[in-house]
């Protein structure tokens, strides 16, 4: 009697010790689950500030509506003015534009997955007339271009601006100032989409 005692001791220790084996294993897959959307892409992280927690969406869908159509772009390089410049067709620069945005957009969701809280600009040449306001030591902040799109390159025909990331512990730092892109009157200043410049 003591033996079948110990068995069934044993027996439902076990059982005990496998059931939460398996809720553990659930709950760990249903939690990488709600980290995941429905295509299997990541969930923008959370970042937590007191409070408050705001979560970072990724701004794809505000790039793709500032997208020119290829009707437009059309109509912008058959002006006088931009025949002269442009060294391409409206397919091509359309092709640029996206090609540039979703460098944008790639390094913006790198970074909120990385924790990137500043960003800076890249500007070629080609782009110094019409983008000097971010060029140098400017950067912007990613509460900035979550509330502001307009502030995400490309910013005009044959944009070649990058948007980068910026810690305050990146190479070269040190000495470099940082000077914020503000606001004039509640409006950012930024190119007008139809300037057209160089591939």
């Amino acid at each position: 009697m003591l033996l079948t005692l110990l068995f069934w001791t044993v027996l439902g220790i076990l059982s005990l010790v496998f059931i939460s084996a398996i809720v553990a294993t659930l709950r760990r897959g249903s939690q990488n689950a709600q980290n995941q959307g429905a295509n299997g892409e990541e969930i923008a992280p959370i970042y937590a500030s007191g409070v408050f927690s705001l979560i970072r969406k990724s701004p794809r869908n505000e790039i793709l509506t500032r997208e020119p159509s290829l009707a437009e772009i059309q109509a912008i390089l058959a002006l006088p003015e931009a025949t002269a410049i442009a060294n391409g067709s409206a397919q091509q620069y359309l092709d640029e534009w996206r090609r540039m945005a979703n460098i944008s957009i790639n390094n913006i969701e790198k970074g909120d997955r990385e924790g990137v809280q500043t960003y800076r600009y890249r500007v070629p040449e080609k782009c110094q007339d019409c983008c000097s306001m971010f060029a140098g030591d400017a950067y912007v902040t990613r509460e900035q271009l979550h509330k502001h799109a307009e502030l995400i390159p490309p910013f005009h025909l044959g944009c070649g601006c990058e948007l980068l990331a910026r810690q305050a512990w990146s190479p070269g730092t040190d000495t470099a100032s940082w000077t914020p892109i503000l606001p004039d009157k509640g409006k950012y200043s930024t190119p007008d989409w139809r300037r057209v410049v160089n591939l």
